[in-house]
């Protein structure tokens, strides 16, 4: 799950050194900064941070070489003084709050988002927080956010009737106020439990239990029936038969709706009904392989949920599983200066105070990556990457279940996980798990376009092959120590000959590398390979000098 974003009345006037890496993290982010004070830098990230989604600033804390140092900063006059004038000068109201940590002192600047307006730094640039970083934004993608920050987004509008917290779910308002460190409330508190989850407001100069007004956010996430405050807020799912793009015949249709959670859920499970899982051998295991990675499904449908415009009026997110596809088009084009070509590096949330709870949740990742783990799911499986298309009306993603390899070699590139990186890592270890030793041209066939050199010599470096013979007789091969974690480098026919040899190896108590190259119908140096390769996997061991060698079960060895 997500860590909570800190607020100020989180931070405790004294904390223990641990208690404040515990409670904020090392690692900056789009919603939090460190600095060691107030420098001209601050007047950048003030701006970035408000035309976000808002954070905290920590004074008082160094990054010098990337280490991060509590060093200390105090609320004097002069910082008090030069804090407020930067923020005037952008015109951002922030608050402050004075801690300390093990009695040295620190300020907390909470940065508010600010929505309804454009925010420029004093010398007139925009800039938004990427990251750790703040960076500008110019020509069309400036235009783009103007615009759309310029309008408001439906999940702003109060709702089109009275509030009445007998419409809402208290237990899964409850679940959000637990992810944020906040205790549970009963159904008169409910109106005040969404201010804390920023999704109502208090009339302007509305003291505690005056007047609230309740936003479309909260009903779209809460709602018992969205559906009463948002006709729209529903998903139509179809399952056809074919490949299209001519419709074929349905063989099943549902519609989705409830709170945003539950409406997940239940697209999550027509999905899992109407796509299948597969059983792949990888080594000695069975390995259940879903026909699209769940983790890529659940990524696509959430951003439709999030990030859809609920303001178009009569049209629903549509969700269509084909044989060879699932379609997920969502209503409104993408939001800001988000284009099809840079939303795996940038983000803009359309509906932020959704995006907030959701985060707070874990159920989207932290800070606009998501799209970039699309990527990678379906890379660690040498899929077709997700397709995406925007028009000026919607925003499709398409996923499709063609792979590059098979579904054992899948499992297996699995079992690798995290330790195979990119994609052509990927297909250079399967043509070794294929080939057993192979030269460099054998991964020119399938890698074209790939600087082979360097990528041999970094796997090499990694741990990942190795390197064997010399000038032209140059080969590679799987390392002993990827053997260990990912079980035996076999394909279909080799994976049949190794289970043989250690049925062979069970039942006889040992075998010789001449016994087992006549068992195989093979020479001698394949035999010996393969041999050695279950002693790497820890399958059986060698005994005995080089001659008389034989292998044993592993059980079987003496000390």
């Amino acid at each position: 799950m997500a860590r909570p974003q800190p607020q100020l009345a989180d931070i405790a006037d004294d904390l223990a050194t641990d208690q404040f890496w515990d409670l904020f993290g090392d690692v900056e982010h789009e919603t939090l900064d460190f600095k060691g004070g107030p420098a001209d830098s601050f007047k950048e990230l003030l701006p970035a941070m408000a035309m976000t989604d808002g954070g905290l600033v920590i004074l008082g804390v160094s990054d010098t070489d990337d280490v991060r140092e509590i060093t200390g900063c105090s609320l004097s006059q002069r910082v008090q003084d030069r804090i407020t004038r930067y923020a005037n000068q952008c015109d951002v109201p922030v608050e402050l709050k004075p801690f300390r940590v093990d009695g040295v002192e620190l300020i907390a600047v909470e940065v508010p988002q600010i929505s309804d307006r454009i925010v420029t730094t004093p010398d007139g640039r925009l800039l938004r927080r990427v990251g750790g970083d703040s960076q500008p934004l110019v020509g069309d993608a400036l235009a783009s956010f103007v615009r759309d920050r310029s309008r408001r987004s439906a999940e702003e509008e109060p709702l089109n009737r009275p509030f009445d917290p007998a419409d809402f779910d208290i237990e899964l308002v409850n679940s959000a106020l637990a992810s944020n460190q906040r205790p549970p409330v009963i159904g008169t508190d409910l109106d005040s439990a969404l201010v804390d989850l920023h999704l109502a407001e208090r009339a302007s100069g509305a003291a505690a239990g005056g007047d609230i007004e309740v936003t479309t956010a909260a009903a779209i996430l809460f709602a018992r029936d969205p559906r009463q405050f948002v006709p729209s807020a529903a998903v139509q799912l179809v399952r056809r038969t074919g490949i299209g793009p001519i419709a074929g015949p349905t063989s099943d249709r549902h519609e989705c709706w409830g709170p945003l959670q539950v409406t997940f859920g239940c697209c999550v499970e027509f999905i899992d009904r109407h796509t299948r899982t597969y059983e792949a051998v990888s080594g000695l295991f069975r390995e259940p392989i879903p026909e699209y990675p769940r983790a890529v499904v659940r990524e696509a449908l959430l951003n439709a949920l999030a990030h859809r415009d609920y303001g178009r009026i009569g049209t629903t997110i549509d969700v269509t599983v084909w044989d060879d596809r699932i379609e997920i088009r969502s209503p409104g084009p993408l939001a800001g200066h988000i284009t099809v070509d840079n939303m795996r590096l940038e983000h803009f949330s359309r509906n932020r105070r959704l995006m907030r709870t959701l985060r707070s949740l874990g159920l989207v990742e932290e800070y606009g990556e998501g799209v970039d783990r699309m990527f990678r799911e379906m890379e660690s499986r040498l899929m077709r990457p997700p397709e995406f298309a925007a028009t000026s009306d919607s925003f499709t993603v398409t996923l499709r279940n063609q792979f590059l390899i098979d579904l054992d070699e899948q499992a297996w590139l699995l079992a690798l996980d995290p330790w195979a990186g990119s994609a052509a890592e990927r297909r250079v270890l399967v043509e070794l798990r294929r080939r057993g030793d192979a030269a460099k041209r054998h991964f020119a066939e399938v890698l074209p376009s790939i600087d082979l050199d360097a990528l041999l010599d970094e796997m090499r470096l990694r741990g990942l092959i190795e390197r064997v013979g010399r000038a032209g007789g140059t080969q590679y091969r799987l390392s002993n120590d990827l053997i260990r974690r990912a079980g035996l480098p076999a394909g279909d026919k080799a994976h049949e000959r190794t289970t043989r040899l250690l049925r062979e190896i069970e039942r006889h108590g040992s075998i010789s590398t001449a016994e087992a190259a006549g068992l195989l119908g093979v020479d001698r140096a394949v035999a010996r390979k393969m041999l050695n390769d279950l002693t790497a996997a820890g399958k059986a061991q060698a005994v005995g000098k080089t001659r008389a060698r034989r292998y044993v079960p592993v059980a079987n060895t003496q000390s």
